[in-house]
């Protein structure tokens, strides 16, 4: 993707994930036009936050870190104002749950905009995370991976729980139709809960 097209994503509000690929040369160019925060590793994140404050701010702020990490969002949206921050980071498949939802809390803000790169399959925990962003090298991801960025998972195991009720009910011989499709139904779910326990994501 050429830096016009990722100038046009980034004024409409779309974050970007590539795979395989560091973003470190994306923020090189678009360091100029945008204020911009870059780091290697998403973590540790009241580091991060900080980083994005100077950014903003242009400036050191040791103070800084004293503070908590609800206590620097709130000062970093107020320094950012309506300007907009890219944060760009590799290593999108460490992000843990805490990292995710302090990420989670600055992506509901439109100006701020996610660019990461991706090496390797991420934790389940960053799913959410994960589906607000454009995957730019799809084609590429499933190549090298096997894997398509929808999560099917759920779909695929109600449609194996609903055989299952329906198998059920062919084969019970009880004359109770009430205890025949709450047993239906129960097995159903049973095959649902198993698929998601020991499956997770497709």
């Amino acid at each position: 993707m050429n830096l016009l097209r990722i100038k046009n994503h980034i004024n409409q509000g779309q974050n970007l994930l590539f795979y395989n690929k560091d973003v470190h040369e994306i923020y090189k160019q678009l360091n100029n036009d945008h204020i911009c925060a870059f780091f290697n590793d998403p973590s540790p994140i009241k580091a991060r936050l900080i980083e994005c404050i100077e950014r903003v701010v242009n400036q050191k702020e040791p103070a800084l870190n004293r503070l908590t990490v609800p206590e620097l969002i709130k000062i970093l949206l107020v320094k950012l104002n309506s300007q907009i921050l890219v944060i760009l980071f590799n290593n999108f498949h460490t992000l843990t749950r805490r990292l995710v939802g302090v990420y989670q809390e600055l992506n509901r803000y439109e100006n701020i905009i996610f660019i990461c790169g991706l090496e390797k399959d991420f934790k389940k925990e960053a799913y959410g995370f994960f589906k607000t962003f454009k995957l730019v090298n799809l084609e590429q991801y499933k190549m090298e991976t096997g894997k398509d960025e929808i999560n099917v998972s759920y779909s695929i195991y109600f449609f194996l729980g609903l055989i299952g009720f329906i198998i059920y009910l062919k084969t019970a011989t009880s004359a109770n139709m009430a205890a025949m499709l709450l047993g239906g139904a129960w097995f159903g779910l049973i095959i649902f809960r198993t698929f998601v326990y020991t499956g997770g994501r497709v």
